[in-house]
């Protein structure tokens, strides 16, 4: 018997064009990252995930937002995420239990929260921003 296999691929849409975003997300990028140049949008508009939207900016910072324009990851190259979206908690353990570290990575997990520091360590909370475990 002969099997008809059919591929549906997801829509990618790749722009330079801030409007693409949810307001959410433009206002958040324009709020936080002002000054950054953006190099590329990828819009994914997933058939089995829901649509989501990955900023790159020319200096290799990436902003992942989900339909809604809520920020899901931020990744920094070689410098730190905006101390204004980190939360207090995990800006306060990160600075009581390390020294000459900053945080270049910062991802919303559906059980809390991951951030990478600098000197390759994972810190993870949970989602009421209690401290978890840390690895590196």
């Amino acid at each position: 018997a002969l099997f008809a296999v059919q591929l549906v691929s997801a829509e990618e849409v790749i722009t330079q064009d801030v409007n693409v975003l949810p307001a959410k997300a433009r206002t958040f990028v324009s709020d936080h990252f002002g000054n950054a140049v953006i190099s590329k949008i990828k819009v994914d508009d997933g058939m089995l995930q829901s649509k989501k939207y990955e900023v790159t900016f020319t200096n290799g910072a990436e902003i992942e937002f989900d339909k809604d324009g809520e920020w899901k990851e931020i990744e920094m190259k070689n410098q730190a995420i905006p101390a204004a979206i980190v939360p207090a908690y995990v800006s306060d353990h990160v600075t009581s239990n390390f020294s000459n570290v900053y945080i270049d990575k910062i991802e919303k997990e559906s059980n809390g929260m991951k951030v990478e520091l600098s000197n390759d360590v994972n810190v993870y909370f949970d989602k009421d921003g209690k401290f978890k475990k840390m690895d590196d």
